[in-house]
């Protein structure tokens, strides 16, 4: 089987997945991790993507993060201003928006989009370098869920002069839940979509019923995000520092930007073990700053703002008519222990899925996504807006002296049904008909001859536009 590959790029990070042998895994960057950050910058007259734009001496370079911000066609003013203000460099939005990237050796323009195809390019140097065959290489693509089809297309367009070959864009939390396989699940299941990334959140209930979600309730945020947390733990270390050496790193544009930089590095690190190490070098005045912070100590500076942290899910959960069974959690600020168990305790009697990196989720579920594509060549997804027609009534399957309910009424075509058929040895045919009522006629029969099969065998079914197929295995 041909690999295939997901990619979700949010505000601050990029994560590359790739689908193949029936399994989905992250592949890691050149310096050996597993999410690159979304940032570009320019050093002179040479780009820098991913991490050595992030660090490095930030002074010298102009630097543009949260760039996706603005590769949503409806973007607002406020949009522009928070990207200015995380930045380093000048948006002008006359006409048309314009990033204007100024070094002490060059200025240069360009636009959201050319830096959304420079960190795509990124990714695909990755995807390539993991397969030794070349080709096109296939690419499912998650988007936010409140985001139009115009704004998709920008996404489509960019990943593909990168190099990618997009088959489809679907949804953050449709990926989130492919990701856990949760499509799968053989009764209807009402499942809530926790996204906290870097600096924008949303909640989403999803119904999920014979492998087709759909979506039932959704708030989406842009003042709530990681970066609320890396501020507060950046703010105490600079007042631990304050208190030794009489020095305000706050007044210094250039300190801020490191300890932002490493109190991000120190937040991750949290997640994951019980202290970190922050040593910054030349933090103000030549100074250099030493100190171990201790993962109670970081719950204990963001413990105010677990509750409007967990806001966005409780109103969902309020508003929403129906019992939750599931809980997804996504997205990087979702690692951090305290907000996950403030989440699940929403719903104390509901299933916790976090066993995926949450900042992984995304590009794990359009991995797979990309995985099932391919896997039906048939399937044509050219439109991603066309209107798709269910199964109107169930249709039962009958074999032997057995009756099951293979498909039930509203399942989408291409659903799949695996049934493990136990028979005697000795049997040499066995004949299958469907109906759609256990008491009503046959309206289709299929026989196959099971005499060279193990027993038991398996028999799938496969929901196809105009029949099922049925294949022994």
């Amino acid at each position: 089987m041909a690999t295939a590959y997901g990619i979700h790029l949010g505000n601050n990070s990029g994560c590359l997945a790739a689908f193949t042998n029936g399994t989905a895994a992250v592949l890691a960057n050149d310096a050996g991790d597993r999410v690159t950050p979304a940032v570009v910058a320019l050093n002179g007259v040479e780009w820098e993507i991913g991490l050595p734009a992030k660090s490095g001496q930030a002074s010298s370079k102009a630097i543009i993060k949260n760039n996706k911000r603005l590769m949503n066609c409806d973007f607002n003013e406020d949009d522009v201003a928070f990207v200015e203000n995380a930045s380093s460099c000048r948006i002008q939005n006359d006409d048309k928006l314009v990033y204007e990237f100024e070094t002490s050796e060059t200025k240069q323009y360009s636009n959201p989009d050319h830096i959304a195809t420079k960190i795509y390019s990124k990714l695909y140097t990755i995807a390539s370098h993991s397969v030794q065959n070349e080709g096109d290489l296939k690419l499912v693509l998650a988007a936010p869920l409140h985001w139009s089809n115009a704004s998709r297309e920008r996404l489509v367009k960019c990943a593909e002069l990168a190099g990618f070959d997009v088959l489809q864009v679907i949804s953050e939390p449709a990926a989130a839940l492919l990701a856990y396989n949760i499509e799968d699940s053989a009764e209807d299941v009402n499942v809530l979509v926790y996204r906290l990334g870097g600096s924008t959140c949303d909640a989403s209930v999803i119904k999920v019923s014979s492998g087709f979600m759909s979506v039932e309730k959704n708030i989406f945020r842009t003042d709530l995000g990681g970066q609320c947390l890396t501020k507060d733990l950046a703010d105490y270390v600079a007042q631990e520092f304050r208190q030794k050496w009489k020095l305000d790193p706050l007044e210094s544009r250039r300190a801020m930007s490191k300890l932002l930089n490493h109190a991000d590095n120190c937040k991750h690190i949290l997640s994951t073990l019980s202290s970190a190490h922050v040593f910054i070098e030349s933090l103000l005045d030549g100074v250099d700053w030493s100190q171990n912070v201790t993962r109670a100590r970081f719950e204990n500076i963001i413990s105010s703002k677990i509750s409007s942290y967990i806001e966005p899910a409780k109103k969902v959960i309020d508003s929403f008519d129906g019992k939750i069974s599931k809980i997804v959690l996504c997205g990087g600020s979702m690692k951090i222990p305290k907000l996950q168990s403030a989440v699940a305790s929403l719903l104390p009697e509901a299933e916790v899925y976090s066993g995926i990196n949450p900042d992984e989720v995304i590009a794990v579920g359009c991995a797979k996504q990309a995985g099932m594509i391919l896997d039906l060549p048939e399937l044509s997804l050219s439109n991603t807006s066309t209107e798709i027609e269910f199964l109107g009534k169930d249709i039962y399957l009958k074999y032997l002296d057995q009756t099951v309910k293979l498909f039930k009424e509203g399942t989408p075509p291409f659903a799949q049904n695996v049934c493990k058929i136990e028979t005697d040895k000795e049997v040499k045919d066995i004949s299958f008909t469907l109906h759609d009522n256990p008491e009503n006629e046959q309206f289709a029969k299929e026989t196959f001859n099971v005499e060279s099969l193990n027993k038991p065998f398996k028999l799938k079914a496969t929901l196809q536009p105009s029949n099922v197929l049925l294949q022994v295995e």
